[in-house]
């Protein structure tokens, strides 16, 4: 039947569904915006973003599938850029870092770990509450996940990864909803076997023979189940960071916080960035991971204090043998 307009039923129908899928369709990847943005923000580390980026550039392009966008295994040190990458990804690929649903892998060894992730059964208290992983991915099911330190997750989340992984999809326990994770990019980290996986990458120049090399290593050594290893699409194994490239990531990190408090920074050598984390002990005892709250300490009180003087840039001298912070 057609209505005024000369549209029938099916065609309203038709252009309802088409306005949806237009809604609903994943953007094209720009490789190179993307790479240009990863690289912005991840240093040191330049074989696993040139990678990534061709990578999801060619899985967004995809019409259909019926498994995440991408199931990713970071591998290496502390400290080295994981979580900064899956951070950095999720802002470039949906919008904002609060795209990205965190669990620590460490608060998942427990028997109770799968009612955490997919909700409570029908009938126990907490049940109409949802899972913490189906509940957002329910609501918005555009999303980056991230898994921290795989390695201490219980067998039974393991299983929830098969499928996830595999299928795309894991069903509510509570309210029996399907949660899609066909436009999720699902990564898991893990410290495992750093030290031998670091003796892989020292006999190793060449970066895909190294990763070749890992994903043997992890196959033999049955570091993980065989099943979620063939469900990965990339293994990236990240190296440890030098000295100049942790003076730059620094450099970046203390840009973000002089920004916090209204401030512009001008140009500062990495070499006195440099020098004043080697002088801090903190870091040799801390390494990069507790980079942002050293460099609070170290820093905060005298941005604070120039911006309640009225200053708009700040700049960074060496005065008695330590670095300060100046007005610009």
């Amino acid at each position: 039947m057609a209505d005024l307009n000369g549209m029938t039923d099916w065609e309203k129908l038709k252009g309802m569904l088409q306005q949806k899928e237009a809604a609903t369709a994943l953007k094209a990847i720009d490789e190179k915006a993307l790479l240009a943005h990863l690289r912005s923000r991840v240093k040191g580390q330049d074989p696993i973003v040139e990678d990534l980026a061709r990578l999801l550039r060619l899985q967004f392009a995809r019409k259909n599938s019926n498994r995440p966008l991408a199931n990713l295994l970071m591998l290496g040190p502390t400290g080295t850029g994981k979580t900064e990458l899956a951070k950095a990804l999720a802002e470039a690929l949906f919008g904002d870092e609060k795209a990205m649903l965190r669990f620590d892998c460490s608060e998942l060894s427990g028997e109770h770990s799968k009612d955490r992730l997919v909700g409570m059964p029908t009938g126990y208290k907490g049940s109409e509450e949802g899972g913490h992983l189906t509940r957002p991915v329910l609501s918005n099911p555009r999303r980056l996940i991230l898994f921290d330190e795989i390695e201490k997750a219980d067998s039974i989340v393991f299983d929830l990864f098969l499928q996830l992984m595999g299928e795309g999809r894991l069903t509510e326990q509570g309210s029996g909803k399907v949660a899609d994770f066909t436009q999720s990019v699902i990564i898991l980290t893990s410290n495992s076997h750093a030290e031998e996986i670091g003796k892989i990458q020292d006999s190793h120049t060449d970066y895909h023979e190294m990763v070749n090399g890992v994903k043997g290593y992890l196959a033999d050594a049955k570091v993980f189940r065989a099943e979620i290893l063939g469900r990965i699409d990339r293994v990236y194994v990240f190296r440890p960071l030098s000295g100049m490239i942790v003076a730059e990531i620094a450099l970046l990190k203390l840009s973000q916080l002089a920004k916090s408090y209204g401030l512009a920074v001008k140009f500062v050598a990495p070499e006195l960035v440099l020098k004043a984390l080697a002088d801090n002990e903190k870091v040799s005892r801390f390494g990069i991971r507790e980079l942002e709250r050293i460099l609070f300490d170290m820093f905060a009180d005298p941005l604070a204090s120039a911006r309640e003087q009225g200053a708009k840039e700040v700049q960074f001298d060496v005065a008695d043998g330590k670095v300060v912070v100046r007005k610009a």
